[in-house]
């Protein structure tokens, strides 16, 4: 949807031959965003930092990533999986869990306080949808599954927690489903929504079967990851199917870890897992064995490098100038070069930083270049001619600000955009309706697809935010919340 703002760079001490720290843990991941409709259906989190692996939770009703309706406002406790980034003294570990909660509200759609009235409903359910992996597509008509309300219905939304199984895109009501190259049964789950308000969103769980003709094999089984510590410690990969066994050799015995690195370097070192076949394969249910190579390290500090860094929010604006940006680890401290002159088309742009090495690296002090592309935007916008509506009541300069009490917020101030999706609008333009940029100065705006004359509060439900350059250019999407309690925590994507 848009990119992650990352966490600022740590500083911190260390003695030899420690590994860096600090240790990676859910302050730092930082998961924000979790939330649970009514319907059962959850919205995921995003995580500062660490990559998100799974879900699950003990809590009653919860089956295939979704939990069950509720009569009452149900408190619920979900266990995210997510992979450790490297640069933490725990990276080894492999995952690490973090416990978020959210409230599921109540299902409503009577009386006088709803938390949601009428709109559309769900019409029978839709069954099993089967393809070929590979690539092929099948096509749903969501038409045909649901009923509008008193109000036609103008859209759905879908969660697809599986996007390593499947893809899913809705043009209009038609619903298409394309398989990657893995087999099996997964579960994704599709809203209908109106534009009246505080309308219901009801959700159809569709099952999606896809059949592989050919024998699993190590492509297949995708092996990413892991890690060997100096003292030996093994960290699976992640696989797709299950590992069963550790070897050092092929077809040898099975180990749980391997002898120590007491070189100062580090070593090449190749494990080889036994795998079971997963459903869905010509072979399922059998083992087969393949290898991965690690290095394990030495006793010695290893050096920065440019694979150990994630570098976020570099760009160069229409004008040419740059957008310095953030890096994990380390200290950015020089970029180059210092501008480039306007265009009138998009242009890609090579960005060269430099990053400054922290505490606990051999190389610390010293300063690594790393390269980063990036795309300018035309001097010139093309207004497009998607109208969308900002709120000029009241103009943010952080996100948080919307959550604050006495602001109406009305997004009844029409703009023109070539983004075509909401959230999709990330270096998009922004003109008047007159046709010329507008000149949002970096501020955050509250926009909406129609002309939205009500007003925010800890019960309205979630909005979007567009940051808006001073030549109109969308610099951020945020999906904000004030159900938190309305006091600007909120949650973005």
């Amino acid at each position: 949807m848009t990119k992650i703002n990352a966490r600022s760079p740590f500083f911190v001490s260390f003695s030899t031959p420690t590994k860096p720290s600090p240790a990676f843990t859910c302050d730092i991941a930082k998961g924000t965003g979790l939330s649970i409709s009514q319907e059962g259906v959850i919205t995921e989190p995003q995580f500062e930092q660490g990559i998100l692996d799974s879900f699950t939770s003990t809590d009653s009703g919860f089956a295939n990533s979704k939990y069950a309706t509720v009569t009452t406002d149900t408190t619920r406790t979900l266990v995210f999986r997510i992979a450790i980034p490297s640069g933490f003294s725990n990276s080894s570990d492999g995952f690490f869990n973090c416990t978020l909660t959210a409230t599921q509200p109540k299902r409503v759609t009577s009386g006088t306080t709803p938390s949601c009235s009428g709109g559309p409903t769900v019409n029978g359910s839709v069954p099993t949808q089967t393809l070929a992996s590979g690539g092929n597509t099948v096509t749903v008509n969501l038409a045909s599954f649901f009923n509008q309300g008193s109000s036609a219905i103008t859209g759905f939304t879908i969660n697809n927690y599986h996007t390593n199984f499947m893809q899913a895109s809705i043009v209009s009501s038609t619903l298409t489903i394309t398989s990657a190259s893995l087999g099996g049964s997964k579960v994704l789950y599709v809203s209908a929504f109106d534009n009246d308000v505080n309308t219901c969103r009801p959700t159809q769980a569709i099952t999606v079967t896809i059949s592989v003709s050919s024998a699993f094999t190590c492509t297949d089984a995708g092996l990413s990851g892991g890690e060997i510590s100096q003292a030996g410690a093994i960290t699976n990969p992640v696989v797709v199917g299950t590992i069963t066994a550790i070897k050092e050799t092929s077809g040898g015995s099975s180990v749980t870890s391997v002898a120590a690195n007491t070189q100062s370097t580090g070593v090449n070192k190749t494990l080889f897992f036994d795998i079971t076949v997963p459903s869905g394969y010509s072979n399922t249910g059998a083992t087969i064995e393949c290898s991965k190579t690690f290095v394990q390290a030495g006793t010695g500090l290893l050096a920065l490098t440019c694979d150990d860094l994630t570098l976020t929010e570099q760009g160069v604006y229409t004008d040419g100038s740059i957008k310095f940006g953030k890096t994990n680890i380390g200290t950015l401290t020089d970029f180059s070069p210092k501008s480039f002159a306007s265009v009138d088309v998009d242009t890609n742009r090579t960005l060269t930083l430099t990053i400054n090495a922290p505490s606990g690296y051999s190389n610390s002090g010293s300063d690594i270049t790393c390269t980063k592309v990036v795309t300018q935007p035309a001097n010139i916008p093309v207004c497009g001619s998607q109208t969308y509506f900002l709120a000029l009541d009241f103009v943010a300069t952080v996100e948080s600000d919307f959550c604050q009490s006495g602001f109406r917020l009305r997004a009844n101030r029409a703009v023109l955009s070539t983004a075509s999706d909401i959230t999709d609008a990330y270096g998009h333009t922004v003109c008047s309706a007159a046709g010329t940029p507008f000149a949002g100065d970096s501020n955050f705006y509250r926009v909406d697809t129609y002309l939205n004359n009500t007003s925010l509060s800890t019960s309205s439900g979630p909005f979007y935010i567009w940051q808006i350059s001073n030549s109109g250019v969308i610099e951020d999407v945020w999906f904000w919340d004030c159900a938190s309690g309305g006091d600007g925590q909120g949650f973005q994507t």
